[in-house]
């Protein structure tokens, strides 16, 4: 439209001309003829001053109109230059001197409009940017060209990162480049930092125990770790953008496709052990789904597996073991509560309580019988392993019940429970008593054998000497039958002490 305007202005004034010459010039005839011979030269030359007079005032109005356009559009660039919030200079291409800057610029870099017009375009680089600059400002097409990423440097010393966009124009008649500049600074930092978290993820990655690989929703690999190269012998470069079904065709007969494929369409985690027929190994695998599609972890647990399995088989000795004994056997924790106990200790407790055993508590118990239990507990909590014997009433008999306390401790030797036999030792005990008393008769035979049957064997001795020395023996008669009846009395008692305690301790 204004360009219409432009050439409508100077083809009216035409059109006006000619108009008015084919007009005029037969209506100043016709008015001439009217007129003195003196006056028609005359009013023909106002004519031609009107003319000249109204095209000068239309060509004028036009240009004082453009002029007062250009200086609008001048202003207009000019404001938009200083008010644009990004910096922008202009630079001679010649010598690089800055011919014009924005405030923005101002703002940026810190010098101000007169410290700029003092500098060159190297001045707000470092020392090691310049060679490069210079070499790139040759190659800057007659085109807008974005010239990059590059370092500046405000007037305190600080550098930042820019992106440079230039072109080259005409400024004062001076061959330039107007340039504007976009402060990436914060956007490189963020790049950098993110790129340092990467590389630090994948050294993660990259050195954990766990083969680790990503695939696509298409099921393509997109990363894969060393431990997985490992685990399957095969190289990454062999991998990544293939499809991981069409590579491992055994897996889609197994679960790991059918729980990977749940992961990616539910978008939830699942875990599970299978055994990898191309390996030979079991296999611990853990699926998450991402953005891009799924993050898989597995490990080789073979080793683990067996030992699993051992564990088992030895827990089911040991419980063999410890269920077939008549001790009972319990652990509590350190709030004495029961955490496991065999079945002769379930059903001890039963028998006190009439509770199964996922319902009972310490409350159920008498707390006269509780009370030195706990205290116990206590004692094995401070470490201490210890043995006690206690007398009690069961079923209407009495009975001698042997308790070992024994703390159990973790990795950092700290006390966590208490593990506690209990043996009943009655018969032990009835065994023990019947020996002392067996003990004390040996011990009364004993004494008979070295007092009692000392005298009489004594005085025997005694007469046997007499009669030796003295023939007449007939008065030594009757002392020997005394004798020998005393002898035969405490042989008598000492029978009668040794039927007893065969029939006390057969």
């Amino acid at each position: 439209m204004g360009r219409f305007a432009k050439l409508n202005i100077p083809f009216i004034i035409i059109a006006a001309a000619v108009g008015w010459a084919f007009v005029a010039d037969p209506l100043i005839s016709h008015v001439a003829l009217q007129l003195a011979p003196a006056h028609r030269d005359l009013f023909r030359s106002l004519n031609d001053f009107i003319v000249i007079l109204l095209v000068s005032l239309i060509l004028y109005r036009r240009i004082s109109h453009q002029a007062r356009e250009l200086r609008k559009t001048r202003d207009d660039y000019r404001r938009l230059f200083e008010e644009v919030p990004v910096p922008m200079f202009i630079f001679d291409s010649r010598n690089f001197r800055f011919l014009a800057v924005n405030t923005a610029a101002t703002d940026q870099y810190g010098y101000s409009q007169a410290e700029f017009l003092q500098l060159k375009i190297t001045d707000i680089r470092p020392a090691e940017e310049v060679p490069a600059f210079l070499a790139a400002v040759r190659k800057v097409p007659g085109r807008y060209a974005d010239a990059g990423r590059w370092l500046h440097r405000k007037k305190n010393g600080d550098t930042f990162h820019v992106r440079v966009f230039s072109h080259h124009t005409v400024f004062e008649g001076v061959p330039a480049k107007q340039t504007l500049v976009v402060n990436i600074d914060q956007k490189v930092r963020t790049e950098k930092a993110l790129a340092e978290k990467t590389a630090e993820l994948e050294n993660v990655l990259e050195s954990m125990t766990d083969a680790f690989y990503t695939v696509d929703r298409d099921w393509n690999f997109t990363y894969i770790n060393k431990e997985y190269e490992r685990i399957q012998q095969r190289k990454r470069g062999d991998l990544l953008g293939k499809n991981v079904w069409e590579l491992f065709p055994y897996g889609k007969e197994r679960c790991y496709f059918r729980e990977y494929e749940r992961a990616l369409r539910e978008q939830v985690s699942v875990h599970f052990e299978e055994f990898n027929t191309l390996n030979g190994m079991w296999v611990s695998a853990s699926a998450y789904p991402i953005k891009s599609g799924l993050a898989i972890y597995f490990r080789d647990i073979t080793d683990e597996k067996l030992m699993r399995e051992k564990i088992a088989r030895d827990g089911q000795n040991l419980r063999a073991i410890i269920n077939n004994t008549r001790d009972l056997i319990w652990s509590v924790d350190r709030d004495f509560n029961i955490i496991t106990g065999n079945g002769a200790f379930w059903d001890r407790v039963e028998r006190l309580t009439g509770k199964r055993p996922e319902t009972i508590s310490n409350a159920d118990f008498e707390q006269d019988i509780m009370r030195p239990v706990l205290d116990s507990y206590r004692r094995a909590f401070r470490g201490e392993a210890f043995l006690v014997i206690r007398e009690r009433e069961l079923d209407g008999h009495k009975h001698f019940e042997e308790l070992s306390f024994n703390p159990i401790v973790d990795e950092q030797q700290e006390v966590t429970g208490v593990n506690c036999f209990l043996r009943d030792i009655t018969a032990q005990r009835e065994h023990v008593e019947q020996i002392e008393k067996q003990n004390d008769k040996l011990r009364e035979i004993a004494w008979i054998q070295s007092h009692k049957l000392r005298v009489p064997v004594a005085n025997i001795l005694g007469l046997a000497e007499l009669s030796r020395l003295d023939g007449s023996a007939k008065e030594l008669i009757p002392l020997f039958s005394l004798e020998a009846e005393r002898l035969d009395g405490i042989i008598r008692e000492i029978t009668a002490l040794s039927e007893e305690l065969s029939q006390k301790f057969p």
